[in-house]
Order: structure tokens, then C-alpha cells, then sequence
């Protein structure tokens, strides 16, 4: 909503296998995902509903739930097309996904895709407010020889 600098984070965990022990740890937090899929491939469409089975687990016990989008890559190559829009929308609509298609390769759609996603982020998401508290102005002091610790502590 408005004009707002916003910085995102994108993990592409694609080249993750399913049950990979690194998957949950990039998919618990996430405040939105991604489902992406090549509209040439059929089998790339298929394999959705694992992701997303896979999100769903990781996420169900979350305060929040991530928002999902369902993006169909390669719009570049329409002609080649075998994942048919109207399977794609009908995904969406059985999931309550937002839906999108782009072409990483041209860049085709891509700006408009994160701006109208980064938009529903902001309107959807629980909003954090920070305030700034003034403690006491009392200086701090330290001991002119602090006694010497036989112990170390990394974190």
C-alpha cells in the first residue's frame, strides 16, 4: 500500500528433496511461499501437492500460517504448454492460493508479481509495532580490574 521500500528474502529450495533434513528449517517462519512450477512440464504441476503437503506439516502448529502463492513459470513458452490454466486455477481455488505466471527468463510479469505479492503480504500479515523506550541516563560503570574467568562460553 503505498509507496514502501520493502526488502524480501527468497530461498529457492527446489533442488531440496522432499524429505530433506534442511527443508522444514527454511519453510517454518516463512510468512509466504512460493509454489513454482514449469507450465511445460506436467510432472513439475504433479508434484505441488507434495510440496505443499510438506508445508502444510511443518506449518500446522505455527501461530501463523504462511500465505501461499501458485506461480507458473515459462509463460515465455506458451506454445509449448502442457499444464492447462484452467488446472492451474482450479488449484488455486481448492487451496486459497493467489495466482500468478511469469517468465523468469524474460522477466515477464515478475515485478508485477512480487509487487501485487509483497501487497497482500502487507495487507494480510499480523503487523509488528516497535516502540522506542528511554531508560534512566545513568552512565554505565565498570570495575577497573574485572576479576578473570577460567571458563569460555561461544554462542
Amino acid at each position: 500500500p503505498g509507496n514502501l521500500n520493502v526488502t524480501l528474502q527468497v530461498w529457492d529450495v527446489g533442488g531440496q528433496t522432499i524429505g530433506g533434513k534442511m527443508l522444514d528449517k527454511y519453510i517454518y517462519g516463512a510468512q509466504g511461499i512460493l509454489l513454482v512450477y514449469d507450465i511445460t512440464n506436467c510432472q513439475s504441476f504433479e508434484n505441488l501437492e507434495d510440496w505443499y503437503n510438506v508445508v502444510k506439516k511443518v506449518t500446522e502448529e505455527s501461530e501463523t500460517q504462511p500465505l501461499v502463492a501458485l506461480v507458473g513459470n515459462k509463460i515465455d513458452l506458451e506454445h509449448m504448454r502442457t499444464v492447462k490454466v484452467d488446472k492451474h486455477q482450479r488449484f488455486c481455488q481448492e487451496n486459497n492460493f493467489s495466482s500468478h505466471f511469469v517468465s523468469a527468463k524474460t522477466g515477464d510479469s515478475v515485478s508485477k508479481k512480487n509487487k501485487v505479492l509483497v501487497d497482500f503480504f502487507l495487507r494480510k500479515l499480523r503487523v509488528v509495532k516497535a516502540d522506542i523506550v528511554n531508560y534512566s541516563q545513568e552512565p554505565v560503570t565498570r570495575t577497573v580490574n574485572p576479576p578473570r574467568s577460567s571458563m569460555c562460553a561461544v554462542q
